[in-house]
């Protein structure tokens, strides 16, 4: 077994030998002490260069749910050698996640309620200011999902309060529900007032199913789910949907790879059964600004 200082283990990594002590003293690279000082076996280090050179060809996904952008993970991870996995857990807590250092990159469409537009004060709210990059995916349509033929006469959110109306909900956290509970307000409507406030489901299709199998009457989601589960859709409102990514990973060949799977042409042909989406102005930089 052959043992390393801290010196010859930077000269064999080609790493500062200050950030060789950092590293162990974060537990991040396997050590041992020998005399009250620091030493590594090479043996060790090649096996964890191998698991970490393993691991940097895995991306994972976490944050608000969308099929478009598993679509687009399909196509990926059938192309190339490297793995995405993805987390549909909604927006809020996929940057928590995110902030852990848990995940490679996070999903997200938030609305800031102050100033009724989708802007980049989540960053603020939930991780630090400094050290990511946004990027904007798309935008998609959100709206009203009712079945065909619209039974209840649904026209806007005022025809679901105090009337007869089984609302489906929205998980908490998620970025529909979030921008479910600022329309309501927008137009004065206390939860109470919502019959099925109080029910929740994690995702847009699973209350598409609810509608279309007639244990509701109404809930809130893309105009997509609706198109494929031939739901009447009433629109609401157009959300962006961005992609937030530390800039350490935002460099990496990984990432880089992934999101070249968003360049307008190879887009465009992959989602033309895709409707309500809007991909024009997919894969600006929309922080830090230019």
């Amino acid at each position: 077994m052959e043992i390393l200082s801290a010196r010859d283990l930077s000269g064999y990594l080609r790493i500062n030998e200050k950030k060789i002590y950092k590293l162990a003293q974060e537990s991040k690279i396997p050590h041992l002490k020998i005399g009250g000082k620091i030493a590594f076996t090479k043996e060790l280090i090649d096996r964890w260069i191998l698991e970490n050179t393993e691991r940097e060809k895995v991306i994972l996904i976490a944050g608000s749910d969308d099929h478009l952008l598993r679509k687009m993970i399909d196509i990926y991870n059938n192309e190339k050698a490297g793995i995405i996995f993805y987390a549909p857990v909604g927006s809020i807590n996929g940057l928590k996640i995110l902030k852990r250092n848990a995940a490679t990159m996070s999903c997200v469409h938030i609305l800031d309620v102050e100033k009724r537009a989708y802007t980049l004060s989540y960053i603020d709210r939930y991780l630090s200011a400094e050290g990511y990059v946004v990027v904007q995916l798309f935008f998609r349509e959100q709206g009203l999902f009712v079945r065909k033929g619209n039974p209840k006469g649904i026209s806007s959110l005022k025809d679901i309060a105090g009337n007869d109306v089984a609302f489906i909900n929205r998980n908490q956290g998620s970025g529909t529900r979030l921008l479910f509970d600022f329309l309501i307000g927008e137009e004065k409507i206390t939860p109470d007032r919502i019959k099925g406030y109080a029910r929740e489901v994690g995702s847009h299709i699973e209350a598409g199913l609810r509608v279309l199998g007639g244990s509701g009457d109404c809930a809130l989601g893309i105009r997509y789910i609706a198109n494929i589960l031939g739901l009447d859709f009433i629109p609401l409102f157009n959300e962006r949907f961005d992609m937030v990514i530390p800039e350490d990973h935002f460099h990496s060949v990984q990432v880089k790879s992934f999101l070249s799977f968003f360049e307008q042409q190879r887009l465009v042909s992959s989602i033309s059964d895709f409707a309500g989406y809007d991909v024009s102005n997919t894969g600006g930089i929309l922080y830090p600004h230019a």
